[in-house]
Order: structure tokens, then sequence, then C-alpha cells
């Protein structure tokens, strides 16, 4: 079979409706090709890919959501420093344009989350683990390497409810009782993926790298990153649940800092180079204790 044909025959079962197909007896022949090729561009053309608008719609209904589940920590020192470190992270990201916003979760549980359009969260059990700048650094610029790289946005797209409407829903200035309702799944669909499946490890890892990245950019260590899973990695045998959700929903510690590794020896980077201020974060943290 010729490719053009083949190329046909796909069409066909994407633009003609399934009961159609199977009542009529089609003679290739006679189908007019250019007709039917413009035809598939435009369903494809249909599926655009999710706006910047869009994208920030849906990371508010999840911001407010994971805000809702654990509470926001309002400590005005605390949240003017990850914004101040975040913010100018952000700028050296493939998405220096938009406006990112950073805010601390109420929760001794060690972890970090970053919804689609600029939200990013840290806990305060995050928090009390990390020992210099630099590894909150590198903790914030891999947050900001998810969204710079679009990685759940790219999982949502993915999915059928994507393709069948929620893009209206998103778009419209006042939505029916119908659009909220897609919106809400596409906001279900956003959360399994960041705080109960998680992301892929390929995501993480990439996350790792650029984070390790623009981190040094900006003139930290790049270890920082490193040496903050290594802290995680230390807590591993240690009991309790408040690294338990983060473990589930990343790879291993060791796996992390084997990949990191790798990049460390192509970029060339050593460990020492650039400052990780330890000290500078504990005269801020003995000022600002966490509770």
């Amino acid at each position: 079979m010729s490719k053009n044909k083949k190329v046909l025959k796909a069409l066909l079962f994407l633009v003609l409706a399934p009961g159609f197909i199977f009542a009529q007896k089609f003679d290739l022949k006679n189908i007019d090709t250019g007709e039917m090729l413009n035809a598939g561009k435009d369903l494809i053309k249909a599926v655009k890919p999710m706006s910047e608008d869009e994208e920030i719609a849906l990371g508010r209904e999840v911001a407010a959501r994971l805000a809702g589940t654990f509470g926001v920590w309002k400590d005005r020192a605390w949240t003017e420093r990850i914004n101040i470190i975040g913010r100018t992270l952000a700028l050296y990201s493939e998405r220096p344009d938009i406006k990112y916003r950073f805010a601390i979760l109420d929760t001794e549980e060690v972890n970090a989350y970053s919804a689609p359009g600029g939200y990013i969260f840290v806990t305060r059990g995050l928090l009390k683990q990390v020992k210099s700048e630099a590894e909150l650094a590198g903790v914030l610029a891999h947050e900001i390497g998810h969204i710079a790289k679009k990685h759940i946005v790219k999982e949502i797209q993915k999915s059928n409810l994507w393709q069948t409407g929620t893009r209206i829903a998103i778009a419209s200035g006042e939505l029916s009782s119908e659009q909220q309702k897609l919106l809400d799944s596409l906001t279900d669909q956003a959360w399994d993926t960041l705080v109960v499946k998680g992301l892929s490890k390929e995501d993480e890892y990439e996350a790792d790298r650029v984070g390790a990245i623009n981190a040094e950019k900006l003139g930290y260590d790049p270890y920082g990153l490193y040496n903050f899973i290594k802290n995680l990695e230390a807590l591993e045998s240690k009991p309790g649940d408040n690294l338990k959700h983060l473990l589930s929903t990343h790879p291993s510690p060791g796996a992390r800092l084997a990949e990191l590794e790798k990049l460390y020896q192509k970029q060339g980077f050593k460990q020492g180079a650039l400052p990780d201020f330890p000290q500078r974060y504990a005269k801020f943290l003995s000022r600002n204790p966490l509770k």
C-alpha cells in the first residue's frame, strides 16, 4: 500500500463517524485526497496547545486547592525571602516573562509543588531540612524548571479531556455550570499528576538538571540541590511520615544524585567553586525561626 493511501485510511477513521465507516464501502480511487488531507489538518489544528492565560487560570485553581488543603504559612520575612530568591532565579529560566509566585505551605511534610502558570509552594517541613541558601535556591530552581518545561501542561494536553472542550471552559470569562464542571475535572487531573501520582522520572531529572544550571547562572553553588537531596537520602532510614509522600512521587534520592553527577561532569561544575552561603542562611534562620 502506498504512503498516501495509508495516510488516507488513517484520516478516514479520524474524520468520519464510526457508524458511517462501517455502513459504507469505500473506493479509495474515487476519494478527493486533497479534501481529506485538509480535513485531517483542520482536525489536528483544533487541538491547540494550552495558552499562557489558560495555564495561569488552571494554575490558580490548583494553587487554591493546595492552599486550602495544607494552609499557607504567612510569615512575612520567609515569604519575602523565597520570593526574592525565586523570582531572581526565574529570570534565568526558559520562561522568564511569566509572573512567578512563591508561598509556604503550613505543614511539617517535606515537599514542594509547582502548579502551572508560575505558582510555587515549599513546605515549612522542607525549609527545616535546608542547610544553606544554595540548597534553597536549588529547590526553588527545580520547581521553576517544572513550570519552564511545562511538565504538567504537557501531561494535561495528552488527555482526552483537554481535547474535547476543556479549553473553552478555561478561556471563557464567565463559566456556565457545564464549563465549570470541565474546569473542575481538569483541576482534578492536574492535582492527581502533581500531588497524588507525581510526574515522570525523566521530568524530575530534567527539573533537577535545569535547576542546578540556573542556580549556577545566578552565582550559587550548583551543588546546592545535590546537597539538599543528600539530606533527604540521610532521612530515608529514619522513622516518620514527613518524607514518605515526596519519596513516593519522586525518583529515589540516590538515582537523582547519580543523574546530577552526570550533569556536573558534563558541565564541568566543581563543588565549592561558587558560594553556598550557609552562614547567611543560618543567620536569617536565627532571626526568623521556623515554628
